[in-house]
């Protein structure tokens, strides 16, 4: 080939090159973009990545951890949020109360959370994580406790949803002189607070579906209405004729009283050795072995003179006319005690010496007191309510509490105070209010007597309560101390009626 040959072409190739150049600057930039290059070839404008994208895994807990002793090892907290709260419920379901016998409908539901301080299922979850972050197992444990006072307080408002009340009916015998009225009853039925609460702990402490019975149910006495005894009590009293009868009770558990007559004036009789052996002990404390004998003679036996001989030592003396000083002052601590009719102005048997030493004191009134009246020593007067309140002081400083212990606390104590009952306590005078009480009862009690009157007056520790209770009836034309029957068909009967009220028999 020519030289001229060689230059054609390469001149050749040039011109065509320069051509295909200018025709490109010539086009617009999207069309030759989208003429020359793939869409697909077009490369990102972010900074390009090596390798491929991964999401981070989870936390879990440890293998082996627990929370309340729900495994949730290898468990994200989500999820053991979940298990945690689903082992909650099962403690927390709630507890059928029910027993055999019961009628209550529907039947009465305890929830544990409202008894039972369960802890808060995400607070343990987070407790156990902030644990488990250094990568070993947790425990978190559970002790569940039980709120007592809650779970009683829960119990006490379900309560009326078991309660049954009793049935009560009287029976009247008319065959005795003054007629017996008995009450009688038979018991309801009452949730048993205290063994229930027992018989549940045990459930809310630890789960089960093993639920049968889970209350207790007792026995419940039918409740008292003094206003029906009241009623009794009126109606027996009329069968007392041609005199006066009086009552006063005194219920030391409730404080409730109830009193017909009550502030009627009758004789003292030998009830009042009650008051002088408050007064001797308020005024010598603990008695001698001489002190000691006198009383065990004035409370057993009813002795009168060892009486006066109780009354002179009290002043330091011995003799009537001590004794006449030791009245004195007791009718002063009565009337300080706010007893204003219960007063004892001469000894016993010393009209004779006051006559000669001309000491013969004026007297009580003709009619002192309440109507209705009654023909009252002169010398020697109380009235059922009075001396049922000294009883009542006497029962509550044996307790360690009452207005004995406040004003003689120098020389009267809780102990000497059950000295005094249990002298009031031996055996003695069983044909008056004893007679109307079974064989077994404590009875703190004095009786008294003379021939137009008797009296009684007692604390009864009955197995359903415990009271005090002040008898008196008088009888215009005298004969009323009928102190040879046995049982007196008169205090008798009236004790029988106040004792079975608060200790009704059972209906058959």
């Amino acid at each position: 080939m020519s030289r001229f040959t060689r230059n054609y072409r390469l001149f050749a190739v040039v011109l065509l090159a320069a051509i295909i150049v200018g025709c490109s600057a010539d086009a617009p930039a999207a069309q030759v973009t989208q003429a020359t290059v793939p869409a697909a070839s077009i490369a990102p404008t972010a900074t390009a990545t090596t390798g491929p994208t991964t999401t981070p895994l989870a936390w879990t807990f440890p293998s082996g951890s627990r929370i309340i002793g729900v495994d949730v090892g290898n468990q994200t907290p989500e999820a053991a949020i979940t298990l945690v709260g689903a082992a909650l419920r099962a403690w927390q379901r709630p507890i059928p109360l029910r027993a055999e016998g019961s009628a209550a409908q529907p039947v009465p539901v305890l929830k544990p959370a409202v008894v039972r301080r369960d802890p808060a299922t995400a607070e343990l979850v987070a407790q156990a994580e902030q644990q488990a972050r250094a990568a070993e197992p947790v425990d978190i444990p559970w002790e569940p406790a039980i709120d007592a006072a809650k779970l009683r307080a829960e119990l006490e408002a379900l309560a009326p949803a078991f309660r049954q009340a009793g049935r009560s009916d009287i029976l009247t015998n008319t065959d005795s002189l003054t007629a017996t009225f008995t009450f009688r009853a038979q018991p309801g039925i009452e949730l048993d607070i205290d063994a229930t609460a027992e018989r549940l702990t045990p459930l809310l402490l630890e789960p089960t579906d093993e639920i049968t019975d889970t209350v207790v149910l007792a026995t419940a006495p039918a409740e008292r209405d003094l206003a029906q005894l009241r009623q009794v009590l009126e109606s027996h009293l009329s069968y007392w004729k041609n005199g006066v009868a009086a009552i006063y009770l005194h219920d030391l558990e409730t404080g409730e009283t109830l009193g017909i007559n009550e502030n009627t004036v009758f004789s003292g009789a030998s009830v009042m050795k009650v008051p002088i052996m408050i007064y001797v002990f308020s005024k010598l404390g603990k008695l001698n072995e001489q002190q000691r004998e006198w009383m065990e003679n004035v409370i057993v036996n009813s002795d009168n003179l060892d009486a006066n001989a109780l009354l002179a030592a009290a002043v330091g003396g011995q003799g009537t006319e001590a004794a006449l000083e030791g009245v004195n002052e007791m009718t002063v601590m009565l009337q300080e005690l706010g007893l204003q009719h219960t007063y004892q102005l001469i000894p016993y048997e010393s009209a004779e010496w006051l006559i000669q030493q001309s000491k013969f004191p004026k007297g009580g009134p003709a009619r002192e007191g309440e109507p209705p009246f009654t023909a009252a020593d002169k010398y020697l007067r109380t009235t059922p309510r009075e001396m049922g309140q000294l009883f009542v002081m006497l029962a509550q400083c044996a307790d360690g509490t009452g207005p004995l212990l406040e004003k003689y606390s120098d020389t009267i104590s809780e102990a000497l105070c059950d000295e005094m009952m249990a002298w009031l306590e031996r055996p003695h005078d069983e044909e008056r209010m004893v007679a109307g009480i079974p064989d077994g009862i404590k009875v703190a009690h004095k009786g008294g007597w003379i021939e137009d009157m008797q009296g009684d007056v007692g604390i009864v520790s009955s197995p359903n309560g415990r009271y005090v209770a002040a008898i008196y009836i008088w009888r215009a034309n005298g004969y009323a101390s009928n102190i040879h029957a046995s049982p007196s068909p008169y205090l008798g009967d009236f004790s029988h009626t106040i004792y079975t009220f608060f200790n009704p028999e059972p209906m058959e």
